[in-house]
């Protein structure tokens, strides 16, 4: 009998070891994700957190029910210029019921929006499990409001949202006019009406967004350039530059040129089929000029994603312009940090009579020139045909991408705002070695242009997944801010 009492007490000591080390685990894990843990109890779960101007902290508000039974629990907080949000992927929610023991992993995210330091005061307010609304004492406020993923944000807006249909081409599409987004179906009638990508359309929905920004703590117009959100593609955020680029000269700021661009402006001596530019996106000068990797260039490699001095392909026959993109480039290793590697598609197409859903499946298609890829990961490329075609209000435009200059398409594609003049796309003929997709500036899409012509260009990329929407409403006067710590 001694010895049965013997090793059964050697195994519930080690099974109160092993919770226990695991409770420590946890809880580590836990505080390795974030700036800090609080650990509190009902009967004692206020906590004062000084945060600093203009500046923010994540924290895991950690409690423990000890009342004997079920009991209603809410956080609050209180604190001058102090906003608390609860974060989308928080493990427990910040109101709620659990029982005697219970334990809650609350994740929160706390800013002062003041000049001067400022004490966050989070405590836990308690009430009867069938009680009632939980009574929030003066002065603090219930934390309800959601610190939100842009993913997430802009997917929300689309599902929430009441909708309506518009068919185009045959195919009939799931639009949102209250905030200015569709879902494009992946360009296929096959795909349910809600599957596919999430887009901006239309003459002017509220998808600006504060970027590339010297100061990303005061994030304004005279900080960060204003870029458009193009839509949510495979969970990430696609953005583009929102206005043309300007070079201003490092010697004197008030001398500034609007450069244009050669796709690629290589010659049969330097490897093309001709003497107009080779329309292969992986090898084009115009991807070196805007991608990091290509330093060792000595004509234009990663200028732009550098922001840094010298000269850049543009014109026939390997010509050369010298270019200070020290203002007008990727402004430092913040910003870098924010864009995501993604894959690019490169199928190409000969023939732009054809509607978004036709070229958004060639985009992703086989058909290129002859030996050139069809795809390419990098971070920075230029927007598809698609993107033009699909940012126009499909219920006004029944145009096919040719026929996009009618007044009717060109007022209603808040992307033809911007492309004033003739712009680059990134898809490239399929019949030739040289010709390139342009919208010109009359708004219709061309595809027989060779790739060593000066042409505008506007770059967009796709921002990391993990990024949470600071504030902003997505209009014109207030642009999206993204929380960059």
């Amino acid at each position: 009998m001694k010895k049965k009492t013997i090793i059964i007490m050697v195994i519930v000591l080690l099974v109160v070891v092993i919770i226990g080390l695991y409770g420590t685990y946890a809880t580590s894990i836990v505080a390795s994700n974030t700036n800090d843990t609080y650990n509190v109890t009902l009967n004692n779960s206020l906590q004062e957190i000084t945060i600093p101007s203009g500046s923010s902290k994540t924290i895991i508000y950690h409690i423990t029910n000890t009342n004997n039974g079920i009991v209603q629990y809410g956080v609050v907080y209180s604190g001058s210029n102090i906003t608390v949000k609860i974060y989308d992927d928080s493990e427990n929610s910040a109101t709620g019921t659990f029982d005697y023991g219970e334990n809650k992993y609350i994740k929160l995210y706390i800013t002062n929006s003041g000049t001067s330091d400022s004490t966050a005061s989070i405590k836990t307010v308690l009430g009867y499990e069938n009680g009632g609304d939980l009574i929030i004492p003066s002065g603090y406020t219930l934390v309800s409001e959601v610190y939100t993923k842009l993913t997430t944000f802009i997917t929300n807006l689309y599902t929430n949202a009441e909708k309506s249909t518009v068919t185009n081409n045959s195919i009939t599409y799931n639009t949102v006019p209250s905030v200015g987004l569709m879902n494009d179906r992946l360009g296929s009638s096959s795909t349910d009406i809600n599957s596919g990508n999430i887009r901006y359309y239309g003459a002017e929905p509220s998808n600006y967004i504060y970027f590339n920004c010297s100061d990303y703590s005061n994030q304004t117009s005279d900080t960060c350039e204003t870029w458009r959100i193009i839509g949510v593609f495979e969970g990430k955020v696609k953005i583009m530059r929102g206005s043309i680029i300007v070079l201003y000269s490092s010697d004197s700021p008030l001398n500034t040129t609007v450069p244009t661009f050669s796709w690629d402006n290589k010659n049969t001596s330097t490897g093309a089929e001709n003497d107009y530019g080779k329309n292969d996106w992986t090898d084009a000068r115009l991807m070196k000029l805007l991608n990091p990797g290509y330093e060792s260039e000595t004509i234009g490699g990663s200028l732009y994603y550098n922001s840094e001095i010298g000269s850049h392909y543009v014109g026939e026959n390997n010509a050369t312009e010298t270019c200070d993109f020290t203002n007008a480039g990727i402004k430092n290793a913040t910003t870098r940090n924010l864009i995501s590697s993604t894959k690019y598609y490169l199928g190409g197409w000969n023939d732009s009579s054809i509607y978004s859903n036709q070229i958004y499946g060639y985009e992703r298609g086989t058909t290129v020139y002859t030996g050139r890829p069809t795809s390419w990961t990098g971070k920075i490329a230029l927007p598809y045909p698609s993107d033009y075609g699909y940012a126009a209000d499909l219920g006004s435009c029944t145009q096919n991408l040719y026929g996009y200059n009618d007044s009717t398409c060109t007022s209603v594609n808040w992307m033809k705002t911007i492309f004033t003049s003739n712009t680059w796309l990134l898809t490239s003929g399929s019949d030739d070695s040289d010709s390139v997709w342009t919208v010109n500036s009359s708004g219709k899409v061309d595809t027989g242009i060779s790739a060593y012509s000066k042409i505008d260009i506007f770059p967009v990329l796709y921002l990391s997944s993990k990024l949470y929407v600071e504030s902003g409403t997505g209009t014109s006067s207030d642009p999206y801010k993204l929380s960059v710590s």
